[in-house]
């Protein structure tokens, strides 16, 4: 199966009042527009969200003005230039035959099946326990025999629970309560894993197939690749670093899907400076992943060249980088756990607050220049140095037989909040700890006070906790590295007034950072605190815990600020030093990248005691360097926007 490369998702959600549909497409020219902007693999439209299909459907309904096969043109005219084709089929939505079959929508707990906004797409929802389950599968195995597809990408699946007649008799002849949320929610959840499961046997194994939507963990078994859907001005930047982190470790080929759009889906007369799209290409590469751009095509005229003229110029420059890139895996030495029932990239978020933790948790490390990847408890732990538990992760028996292993062989433990309890939150789960759990945090209102380290970082002063967890003290032979300071009183309406005013009073008689051997237990939810406050000063725990147990980083940077981002990727004895120094600027409700900036006078400095070359990519050119105390240090090049500096071994 091919590498994905430099893909385009082609989205064409065409209402049927467009009567000129398809008048200036050529599909000669589209193909070609394609090859010339350096693009070798597309999704490509069979069934739009209206429901509506780009081909002689025997099935479905065509776009009312289709005069031609515009999916078997495209992938013909795409294969005469190598270019993949995956047909795109939208799952979740289908507004058409919502209308035309209102049996088929899914129905929500109040009985409605149209909720929202009705001028946006997400107002009507499909149910595939429903007979638009054999509708849809019998298009998309009538796609599968019509062309030489290279894939099939479905789009929009929300495990949403339904409360529909034919759901809720299902679950009452399998001895289910259609009364019962947590019954229908699973419920729906296994038949809509079940009806792909039902799907991936019918089509070839040969072929990608991607469920956009269902969620990683749902997915085992079935996609054969990943794409992270993130349009980030929208979005957020954070997004996209914590699920890079984790699906890169899945065994299955990323993919880090962006858009050219500057605010959102299907806007049209909206196209991202360059700069923002060199980014995102530049975020997929620092991570180990390749890029597709998301794109609308205009239903009269086709692929916009002012779009595709950009698309060209980015890519152009990521294929340059591809001996460098391509198959490179990223070097990390910290594990991050994620909390449980928090399942990255389903579009139906279960555990918000978990996800909001790992973007946090992202953000932190990746401003102090910190390799990770993320992990669910079942993970192999064992090449990390250290293992971060964040805010609410339990300590099981199974990552308890982990964590013990992991200590043994010398490596580090950050917990903060309440994790390193046990499930049931009566104590800590490991003797390691030797640290007692003394009940929740009885204050709302707080401080710390660092007894050592970071001097120059954390001053000697109370510093605000703004999410608190627990309250601990510690055994025999541990060290409390941070004081907890409790305020005069809690923040609540006390009869007379509201007491939103809280000054420290005094030290409270327990620690807010206690370490024992290396396990380091912050008392309270420092990454919760730093997705919603960001605190510098939160972040220098983190930084002084990890100096403690890393001794020798991969990397270190001298003179690099916090916005910008360096990872390091390996391949074929080369190590490759991704420094990326433009950063996006929240500009009232939009994050907008409109220039790179410029970084002087930087130095890098990678673990090793040698090196055969040492350059930037893709020009080779060589850069001086010096070799000390196991570094090899590198002073930096003037670097505008990004550079790639290599290391061969």
């Amino acid at each position: 199966m091919r590498l994905i490369k430099r893909a385009v998702h082609l989205d064409f959600h065409t209402l049927a009042n467009i009567p000129d549909f398809g008048v200036n497409f050529d599909a000669k020219r589209f193909a070609q527009t394609l090859k010339d902007a350096k693009v070798d693999f597309i999704n490509a439209f069979a069934k739009c969200n209206l429901g509506f299909a780009y081909y002689p459907t025997k099935i479905g309904l065509p776009h009312p003005h289709l005069k031609f096969d515009m999916l078997g043109q495209i992938i013909e005219e795409c294969h005469k230039l190598d270019i993949g084709v995956a047909a795109y089929f939208n799952v979740g939505l289908d507004h058409e035959m919502a209308r035309k079959h209102r049996e088929w929508c899914l129905v929500n707990k109040d009985g409605q099946i149209i909720e929202g906004d009705r001028t946006a797409n997400f107002f009507r929802l499909m149910c595939l326990n429903s007979g638009y389950r054999d509708y849809l599968l019998g298009m998309i195995k009538e796609v599968a025999e019509m062309y030489p597809i290279d894939g099939i990408f479905l789009d929009c699946i929300l495990i949403n629970p339904c409360y529909g007649n034919e759901c809720a008799e299902s679950m009452a002849a399998s001895g289910m309560d259609p009364r019962n949320h947590d019954q229908v929610a699973a419920f729906t959840k296994k038949n809509v894993i079940d009806f792909f499961h039902e799907l991936k046997k019918e089509i070839r194994d040969d072929i990608f197939f991607f469920p956009n939507g269902l969620g990683h963990i749902n997915c085992e078994g079935l996609g054969s690749h990943i794409e992270i859907e993130c349009l980030p001005g929208a979005w957020s930047y954070d997004y996209f670093a914590a699920q890079a982190a984790y699906t890169r470790n899945l065994g299955k080929q990323v993919v880090y899907m962006t858009g050219r759009f500057h605010a959102s889906w299907g806007d049209f007369g909206g196209l991202k400076s360059k700069a923002s799209l060199e980014y995102d290409c530049w975020d997929a590469i620092s991570n180990g992943l390749t890029t597709s751009v998301g794109d609308h095509m205009h239903p009269r005229d086709g692929l916009e060249p002012d779009v595709y003229k950009m698309v060209g110029e980015v890519y152009t420059e990521i294929e340059k980088l591809e001996p460098w890139t391509d198959y490179a895996r990223p070097v990390t030495e910290i594990g991050i756990i994620m909390p449980e029932g928090c399942d990255m990239g389903a579009n139906n978020v279960a555990f918000p607050q978990g996800q909001a933790i790992l973007y946090a948790a992202a953000r932190l490390l990746g401003e102090l220049k910190y390799s990770f990847d993320i992990m669910d408890e079942r993970a192999d732990i064992s090449k990390y140095k250290v293992i971060i538990l964040p805010d609410v992760i339990p300590v099981t028996k199974q990552l308890q037989e982990k964590l013990e292993q992991h200590l043994a062989k010398g490596g580090g433990i950050i917990s903060s909040g309440s994790s390193g309890l046990n499930p049931e939150k009566t104590a800590f789960a490991m003797d390691a700890w030797n640290m007692s759990y003394d009940g929740q945090d009885p204050w709302n209102a707080s401080y710390f006070k660092m007894k050592e380290g970071l001097s120059d970082r954390i001053p000697d002063r109370l510093t605000a906790i703004y999410n608190q967890g627990i309250q601990m003290s510690g055994g025999e032979g541990t060290q409390a590295i941070a004081d907890y300071y409790q305020p005069y009183f809690n923040r609540e309406w006390d009869g007379f007034h509201g007491t939103f005013y809280t000054p420290p009073d005094r030290y409270a008689g327990w620690p807010a950072v206690l370490r024992s051997g290396n396990i380091f237990q912050v008392c309270f939810q420092l990454f919760t605190g730093y997705g919603e406050y960001a605190m510098p000063e939160h972040k220098y725990i983190v930084k002084y815990c990890l100096e403690q147990l890393i001794a020798d980083p991969v990397i270190k940077c001298e003179s690099i600020p916090s916005t910008a981002r360096v990872t390091v990727t390996a391949k074929d004895g080369m190590e490759m030093i991704h420094i990326k120094t433009t950063y996006p600027e929240l500009r009232i409700k939009y994050n907008v990248i409109e220039e790179h900036a410029v970084l002087h006078g930087g130095v890098v400095s990678i673990r090793g005691e040698a090196a055969k070359a040492v350059y930037t990519a893709p020009d080779r050119k060589p850069l001086a360097y010096s070799v000390s105390d196991g570094y090899i240090r590198i002073e930096l090049p003037a670097v505008e926007g990004y550079k790639m500096v290599v290391v061969e071994r």
